[in-house]
């Protein structure tokens, strides 16, 4: 069986079936191009698609609306499944879609509400009635019924979806000879694709008719969402980051610096994980990446694979939702077996292709130890040892790790856990650092310890080095050596370089700033912080981050939940 979508967009399908994509124009199936480059054998099944609408051969009801083509949608509906759709053809000619019932007939329809011209509609009955006499007899029965084909999905044997696509080009391409391009506007060009339909109900009807059954069709809302990244380069050092427009300027700062530390000869795949960047802004990051032609950007919208699934964002904290994205990496990257994920407020002093190149020892991910963690469990915060024991399952001793710079084994992670189940976890509330915890408490005795110079937090409103100096010395000393020569320096924490343009390691930031697409709008942000003080919300001003009130408030939380 052969497997044709037509398609506005051409889109990354699920890997599980082979379809062949066909981009159509502004008129649809209309087209004199219609299957022309398709090679079929003439004893095969063709199953079309358009209009993003699938037949659905289990399906008792004529028609339902899925958000996204994923693989449960597939599976659901026994999308695309050959053996279902034999049995349901049986001793039968053609699989349909079913059609609807109208209060007025078909050609009023067309006219009234989908505005098709009528000169446009008598155009194409003069060319059947010339081409195919019998066609022409059959499209005037149709247009005078009730009963509605709204778009073409069919199941039949090749010959005669060839035989129906050469009525299809010949009808077009006399129509398109004779049309006037420059005298339309897109709007009259659209509604031509309603003749795709009306063509093929001739196609059926007319004698000798076909045997025709009429199945239930599904239908996707959002078509042109992508559900995987294919490979691009198998050699190339893949970087995933999660962003927003909020911090897409502070996610082009990061790039710019990783780019200035790239091997020439080396390729580098960053993709970006995001829901919410403009336009604009994507366009002002491809522009930084085409200066370096090792290079490629790619962006992924992940709400189709976070459709149906509740996310808990902790209320206590200023954890985002783009944090959930690295438990979606190995679905969206499912022909990839080891990718970088790097937090997008970091500047990075390194080529992350020796990161990359890190060898985890069969370990599912490396990751740099979380410098506070000691000092807090050891005492400071008498509630952390106790949780990091009994929820995260960590013994003494055994090192709790930071999730801003991951080296991932995807092969391995699809073995912990599935995407669902990480996920599901995701889910659950008790959790104080949400995503972290979880690779922590799933991933304990898989984690390869990575040299903390590849993640050098800094000293977040010169607050944390007192509680690192309150822990290990071995922590310390280490986090000390790795301040005088770092890899990849992280603004972890709640104080930014462009809110706090003299804090730790700022400098390095704004050195990459100042190169980087959006100069212009990080002075900006920096303009607003400083002048508007008093737009903090009432919570951050009575507790302020970092502050010990916040920290008593949040044991507080946890206590009261059971966390």
């Amino acid at each position: 069986m052969s497997i044709l979508v037509l398609s506005d967009a051409l889109t990354e399908l699920p890997p599980s079936i082979s379809v062949i994509q066909s981009e159509i124009g502004e008129a649809g199936g209309f087209s004199p191009a219609f299957l022309s480059d398709l090679k079929i054998g003439e004893s095969d099944h063709l199953l079309l698609s358009s209009e993003a609408v699938h037949l659905s051969p289990n399906l008792e009801q004529a028609f339902v609306q899925e958000s996204y083509l994923t693989e449960k949608t597939i599976a659901t509906h026994h999308l695309f499944q050959e053996e279902s759709l034999r049995t349901q053809l049986g001793d039968n000619q053609v699989l349909a879609c079913k059609e609807e019932v109208l209060a007025t007939t078909v050609r009023s329809h067309l006219v009234n509400q989908l505005k098709v011209h009528e000169s446009d509609l008598q155009n194409v009955l003069s060319l059947l009635k010339d081409l195919y006499p019998h066609y022409h007899e059959a499209a005037l029965a149709y247009l005078e019924q009730k009963s509605y084909l709204k778009v073409v999905a069919f199941y039949m044997q090749a010959s005669l979806a060839q035989e129906f696509a050469r009525m299809v080009q010949r009808v077009a391409k006399s129509f398109f000879d004779n049309f006037d391009f420059a005298k339309v506007d897109v709007h009259r060009l659209r509604s031509l694709r309603h003749f795709f339909p009306l063509l093929f109900s001739a196609f059926l009807s007319a004698p000798p008719s076909l045997q025709v059954k009429r199945i239930g069709s599904v239908s996707i809302l959002h078509p042109t969402i992508d559900l995987f990244l294919p490979l691009w380069k198998e050699e190339a050092t893949v970087v995933v980051f999660a962003s927003n427009e909020k911090f897409a300027p502070a996610l082009a700062v990061c790039m710019n610096s990783l780019l200035e530390h790239t091997d020439p000869s080396h390729f580098y795949d960053i993709i970006v994980l995001e829901s919410d960047i403009t336009e604009f802004s994507k366009a002002r990051l491809e522009l930084l990446v085409s200066r370096f032609g090792q290079a490629k950007l790619r962006f992924f919208n992940p709400k189709a694979l976070l459709f149906g699934r509740q996310l808990q964002k902790n209320p206590a904290d200023h954890i985002s939702l783009e944090t959930y994205y690295r438990f979606l990496i190995a679905d969206i990257l499912p022909q990839y077996s080891k990718v970088l994920y790097l937090d997008c407020d970091t500047v990075i002093l390194e080529d992350v292709a020796k990161l990359a190149a890190v060898d985890l020892q069969g370990k599912v991910l490396g990751a740099t130890i979380d410098v506070e963690i000691p000092a807090l469990a050891g005492g400071l915060d008498p509630d952390l040892g106790p949780y990091l024991s009994k929820v995260i399952g960590l013994g003494e001793g055994e090192a709790y790790h930071q999730a801003g710079v991951l080296v991932l084994d995807l092969s391995k992670m699809r073995s912990l856990h599935s995407v669902d189940e990480w996920i599901g976890l995701a889910g659950e509330r008790k959790y104080r650092y949400n995503d972290q915890d979880i690779l922590n408490k799933e991933c304990r005795g898989h984690y390869y310890t990575l040299p903390m110079e590849w993640n050098l937090v800094v000293d977040c409103n010169h607050r944390r080095l007192p509680i690192i100096e309150a822990g290990p010395y071995s922590v310390l000393q280490e986090y000390l050596e790795a301040r005088r020569h770092p890899k990849l320096v992280h603004y972890a924490g709640f104080e930014k370089p462009w809110d706090a343009p003299d804090s730790d390691f700022s400098h390095l930031f704004w050195h990459y700033a100042r190169t980087s697409e959006f100069y212009d709008r990080l002075l900006a942000m920096v303009h607003m912080s400083s002048s508007s003080p008093g737009k903090q919300s009432l919570l951050l001003r009575l507790f302020p981050r970092g502050s010990k009130r916040r920290s008593f408030a949040k044991r507080l939380f946890y206590r009261t939940t059971g966390s």
